[in-house]
């Protein structure tokens, strides 16, 4: 093999670490703009809840129902001094995320209190109201219903099609040019100097190496940085995948009374094998079901 089609082939050249972000690592490195817009969802705010550090947790109920800001010495009273470390950890999460903001308090005292958004929603979660969380308009039987270990093997064949072609397999059926360029964005791929063709990285290496779901999550990290370019919001996104992640897994759910934006969207998760779609066609109507992975679940 000669010098040239070594480097097509494995592309060495330097690369930045692969960075696999959890939730709250890629929550806070977001605007608090987004955040705000983000927590208008009642299953992001569930999600980040659960996320929080047990005394973040325990912080967040006590203030849920309080509509005036508590000053800081007053939180601070409801821990031991022998956990201060553990105090200062969970003060320091809820204000990289945006759940809580400091507040005056008359008199000039410095004080906390939940963010509006944030509070209203997490209500909606915890105590129920507001829109139903899954688009499960009463569907009949499918008398081609798949079952738990189908789809497993259909999310394993279709996210194996963009391993294959990371590496440089023949085998590029499945594969579509949006998956590409977010491959690309990642950095896990980048076009060859001489032909222009996608080529592995070193991070595309360490992304190899990864768990599945940490690779699927990794993935979807990078797509909803490029929502936009699609006219699709990032926050809408990610507050359908962990819709989709408190679903329960093999039941159908109808794509009826979804936004056009949204259907897209579902296209692209089925694509990577996030979730299984079929059409079912009745007497009066042509409707779409789909239900969830198990892959989707374990990434969020």
């Amino acid at each position: 093999m000669s010098e040239s089609s070594k480097s097509k082939s494995l592309n060495l050249n330097p690369s930045p670490t692969l960075q696999c972000k959890n939730l709250h690592e890629y929550l806070q490195s977001r605007t608090p703009q987004f955040l705000e817009t983000l927590y208008n969802y009642p299953t992001i705010c569930l999600a980040v809840y659960r996320e929080l550090p047990e005394l973040a947790r325990h912080f967040v109920i006590r203030l849920l129902f309080v509509e005036q800001p508590v000053p800081q010495a007053v939180v601070a009273s409801w821990v031991s001094q022998t956990h201060a470390k553990e105090q200062s950890k969970a003060c320091e999460a809820l204000s990289e995320l945006s759940v809580w903001q400091e507040a005056p308090i008359p008199g000039g005292l410095p004080g906390w209190i939940l963010a509006q958004s944030f509070k209203k929603n997490l209500k909606v979660a915890l105590l129920g109201g507001g829109r139903p969380w899954s688009m499960s308009s009463s569907l009949e039987p499918d008398s081609k219903a798949r079952d738990v270990a189908f789809l497993d093997s259909y999310a394993l064949e279709r996210w194996e099609c963009v391993l294959h072609y990371m590496v440089g397999s023949t085998q590029t059926e499945g594969i579509s040019a949006d998956a590409v360029r977010i491959l690309l964005h990642a950095g896990l791929m980048t076009r060859d100097a001489e032909d222009g063709s996608a080529v592995i990285t070193r991070a595309g290496f360490q992304f190899l190496l990864l768990s599945t779901p940490k690779q699927v999550w990794l993935f979807l990290q990078h797509y909803l940085h490029t929502a936009e370019k699609r006219s699709l919001s990032a926050a809408e996104c990610l507050a359908f995948l962990y819709q989709l992640s408190f679903s329960t897994l093999g039941k159908d759910y109808s794509t009826e009374g979804m936004s056009n934006n949204m259907l897209v969207f579902l296209q692209h998760l089925r694509e990577f094998g996030l979730v299984y779609q079929c059409v079912c066609v009745s007497v009066c109507r042509r409707t779409s079901r789909w239900c969830g992975t198990t892959r989707v679940r374990r990434a969020c």
